[in-house]
């Protein structure tokens, strides 16, 4: 009789490597907290700073499914040009966006521009980074209040109350038609409102079309005066924080100034403010702004008996979802990071995590923003707006956040701005 011949033990864990490798292997699913015990679950599906601050114990993260279709989770008119846009757009050399027949750069642009961005493209990265842009400015003209915090291994140290204005010129109904002879593509003015020693240093943003470079100019209020900036101080710590302008919304600077590069597309756990929308009220005037009602972030030194650590959100939901992720690269040699790596929501393009490397390519810090879903009583509006702003320095073992939405914090969407605000001599009149 012929003997009959069993894998070993050996073979058989040789053929399970190959077949699952161990990426593969980890997986979530919701209901489970990801600790100190189990964050192996998550490996592959955090960027290794975050995973590593489960591992130390720094963060706790509770693993969730949305109560809604995020899918439908676009304002109108992103929703409205979803399929006609498609392959409506390309990106010149300088990565500004052109008519994809004609090559010519269009007057105006309405919803999102790239919404199918093709994995093989060599500017898919630039065009995903685009459309993040867009995505905001379907919104309309934003206004709202935010605290900067700075918190440090013992706890709470400072903050400062700052106001966020943005006036768009493309993306949504409202902005077409408007006079627009100097090209811009938007406006904003960053306002410090307190304490006293600085209250009085805003900024003012211009961002083009074309080309060019931001213009960006800062009121000093110890010499009444506004002063032109260079746009390599977009990289430049912001009043002294952990983070700079240009890490706004995870990445808030010119996608032209940047190499880009997509380097895969993958299921990723991403932070959500909650799993299910707060309510969008409306505020008159076509405007609308995120309910007081909405959930607040408790940070690990507000919660009494919290065992992460002092910066990291307490009550954030982890949901699991596609994500691009995309390795960028600054142009200007002095520029403060060096590479990039961007980890964004695949379905709305909000960038969800940043992992900063410095000039000599030696991991630094992480900066990550939470979603944070709204909705209309009457369902019809409902978009994804930004919970949460926060920067881990891991070298010096230091945080800054800023808290976006809340419920002292209300988002105004469709803003009624006034333009001469964002002139220079507007600019100096509303500083002082």
């Amino acid at each position: 009789m012929k003997e009959r011949r069993y894998p070993t033990l050996c073979s058989i864990g040789l053929l399970l490597l190959v077949a699952f490798p161990s990426q593969a292997l980890a997986d979530v699913a919701p209901g489970d907290v990801l600790d100190q015990s189990n964050y192996e679950k998550a490996e592959g599906l955090l960027p290794a700073s975050v995973l590593d601050w489960i591992k130390k114990g720094d963060l706790i993260a509770e693993v969730k499914e949305l109560t809604f279709d995020s899918s439908d989770y676009f304002a109108p008119p992103a929703k409205k040009l979803f399929q006609e846009n498609v392959g409506k757009y390309d990106l010149d050399e300088h990565d500004t966006i052109i008519d994809a027949k004609t090559g010519a750069r269009p007057d105006f642009i309405e919803g999102i521009p790239f919404p199918q961005p093709d994995l093989n493209d060599p500017k898919a990265g630039a065009k995903i980074m685009q459309n993040q842009f867009y995505y905001k400015y379907t919104q309309g003209n934003l206004r709202f209040p935010f605290q900067a915090s700075w918190i440090g291994p013992s706890g709470f140290e400072r903050e400062v109350v700052c106001a966020w204005r943005v006036l768009v010129l493309v993306g949504y109904p409202g902005a077409e038609g408007l006079s627009n002879k100097k090209s811009i593509e938007r406006y904003g003015i960053i306002q410090v409102l307190s304490p006293f020693d600085i209250a009085g240093t805003n900024v003012l943003l211009w961002r083009y079309l074309d080309g060019r470079a931001d213009s960006s100019f800062s009121y000093v209020p110890a010499i009444r005066r506004v002063r032109r900036l260079s746009p390599a101080n977009r990289s430049d710590a912001f009043i002294g924080l952990d983070l700079s302008v240009d890490d706004a919304y995870g990445f808030d600077g010119k996608v032209g100034t940047f190499e880009w590069k997509l380097l895969r597309k993958q299921e990723a756990l991403l932070p959500f403010v909650s799993n299910s929308p707060g309510l969008l009220e409306p505020a008159g005037q076509g405007q609308w702004q995120s309910a007081k009602s909405v959930k607040r972030v408790t940070y690990g030194y507000e919660k009494e008996g919290s065992q992460v650590a002092p910066w990291m959100p307490t009550n954030l939901a982890w949901i699991k979802r596609e994500a691009y992720v995309i390795e960028m690269n600054p142009k200007d040699p002095y520029y403060n990071y060096g590479p990039q790596y961007m980890w964004v929501d695949a379905e709305n393009f909000w960038c969800c995590y940043k992992i900063i490397h410095d000039r000599a390519g030696k991991y630094w810090k992480t900066f990550w923003v939470a979603e944070h879903p709204l909705e209309s009583a009457d369902k019809q509006l409902h978009w994804i707006g930004t919970g949460t702003h926060d920067m881990v320095d891991d070298r010096r073992q230091h945080a800054s956040y800023l808290r976006s939405i809340a419920p002292e914090n209300q988002f105004v969407y469709y803003a009624v701005e006034d333009r001469n605000d964002y002139s220079l001599a507007g600019f100096q009149k509303l500083c002082k």
